[in-house]
This record gives structure tokens, sequence and C-alpha cells, in this order.
């Protein structure tokens, strides 16, 4: 049975060698969620595949995974451009939140005018940003201390200060 709380963590982005290895990208590159035997979901289309992490190491700054049963580069090949996901339940302990769960929250600057909803969150090499739908266009905002002023999770909702900057450029 497929889990209800399966969380993207990021996708395979090419076969490695020829026994089946697969070069993944992590949208958080410090993720500590994968580990030997962790139970990975991959997505085909409109269903969920499981297979079993038989190992992941490092090559370079790539993260390389092998997949139990997927012992050929032919059978890798298919699993390219792949999103994975896993569990949410066998993610590590974490205080505070993890990104993805402000995707759909509403985004008000801060005298509660309503900006636009958050699609995704994007990491980039200096910080992460939110991917914001605002009117027909698609903004996005940093997610640091200069531009957060509030995360309401009970409300679903993201309040941001200093929103003339992204705005006005639109």
């Amino acid at each position: 049975m497929i889990p209800s709380d399966l969380l993207p963590i990021g996708y395979i982005s090419k076969a490695k060698g020829l026994k089946g290895e697969l070069k993944v990208f992590l949208y958080n590159k410090d993720s500590k969620s994968l580990k030997n035997d962790t139970d990975v979901w991959v997505n085909y289309s409109d269903s969920y595949k499981l297979y079993k992490l038989d190992y992941i190491s490092l090559s370079g700054n790539n993260r390389v995974i092998k997949l139990q049963n997927i012992d050929s580069r032919e059978l890798s090949e298919d699993l390219v451009s792949k999103k994975i996901y896993i569990s949410r339940k066998k993610f590590p302990d974490y205080k505070d939140f993890y990104l993805v769960d402000i995707i759909d929250f509403n985004v008000f600057d801060i005298e509660e005018n309503k900006i636009g909803k958050v699609l995704d969150v994007i990491n980039l090499p200096t910080n992460n940003s939110m991917l914001i739908k605002y009117k027909d266009k698609e903004i996005m905002i940093p997610i640091i201390d200069d531009f957060i002023e509030l995360f309401d999770f009970s409300n679903k909702k993201i309040v941001i200060k200093n929103s003339k900057v992204f705005i006005e450029k639109c």
C-alpha cells in the first residue's frame, strides 16, 4: 500500500555505470533521510513503485544510489528523470518544519494583502526560495529573515515583509 505521507526528496538525474547505479539530485543536499534499506518510492505518472535502497554513496558532488533489483544500465535508464519520495515517518526527527510543508500556503504582505500561493520551494546555492503564483506570473522570494515576517502553520499562511522589492518588478 502506498503511504499517504510521501514527500519528494529529489529526482534521478542519470544512470551511472553498468550495474544499475543512479545519480540523484536531492532537494536538500544535506539530507540524512536516505540510508541503506530505506523504502524509496518512485513516481511513474499516476502511480508509485516501491524500491529498497541498497546503498548510497558520494561521487564528486553527486549522490549515487543503488536500488535493489535494478541491476543493469537498461533498468536504471528507465528511472531517469523520475522523482523519488520517502515516507515522512522515515525522515529524521526535526523540530521546526520541512520546506515542503509550506507548499500551498497563502502568502500575504505585512498589511495583510494577499500576494499569492506557494507553488514550490527551490533549493538554490545561496538560499532556499519560495516560488509564488502572483497574478498571472511566478515570482521567487528568498526564505531569509529580510523577507519573512511569519510562518503561520495553523492557518497555512506566510507573511512577508519588504514585498515591494518583488512586486514592483512584475
